[in-house]
């Protein structure tokens, strides 16, 4: 059973996704902020076919996407980037959990990003109709998002951070205002 809530704090839960920041790391593991009462661990050979020689090396700073492995109140929360369903190499670029390159991100609350989540998401839909770009929510609160243009991604940005709230009717005319001005 879930409880949704307006808190801004994230508790862990195995199998969830999450959007972190790399706040240190050491020769075994990455300590990353995930918006929780306490850090995750992200082990540098959890990765699809990392090992010693051959594993990603991620910097301060950089997001990840990220599924939390293991997640217990008294114990730090484990994180992996081992994708069960494909059999690429982390370094092929093609597996969905990994490094997030350019782009920025934003925090939501907690009930927004499970509305981002929701398949039937109507800004999400809506936005994609008129505009090309690439968003990943975490069930942590945290959104990347990228477009082809630094333009784009603002313009994006606010449209989705102003969509709460809003019925239907009025994200479509917002959408609607955007793509006049945009063109």
């Amino acid at each position: 059973m879930r409880v949704e809530n307006l808190r801004k704090r994230y508790i862990p839960r195995k199998g969830d996704y999450i959007v972190g920041i790399i706040m240190s790391r050491s020769a075994d593991f990455y300590k990353v902020e995930i918006r929780a009462p306490s850090p995750a661990f992200l082990p540098t050979l959890a990765w699809n076919g990392a090992t010693k020689r051959n594993r990603p090396l991620l910097e301060i700073g950089m997001l990840v996407y990220a599924r939390v492995e293991a997640a217990h109140p008294d114990l730090d929360t484990e994180l992996s980037c081992v994708d069960p369903d494909t059999k690429k190499s982390w370094n092929t670029g093609e597996v969905l959990l990994g490094e997030l390159k350019g782009g920025l991100s934003f925090e939501v609350t907690l009930t927004a990003a499970q509305r981002l989540l929701a398949i039937d998401c109507f800004i999400l839909d809506r936005l994609g109709k008129d505009f090309s770009y690439e968003l990943c929510v975490g069930q942590n609160g945290r959104v990347w998002l990228v477009a082809p243009t630094a333009r784009e991604t603002v313009l994006l940005l606010q449209a989705i951070k102003r969509s709460f709230g809003m019925t239907n009717v009025q994200i479509e005319a917002m959408v609607g205002k955007m793509v006049e001005v945009f063109s």
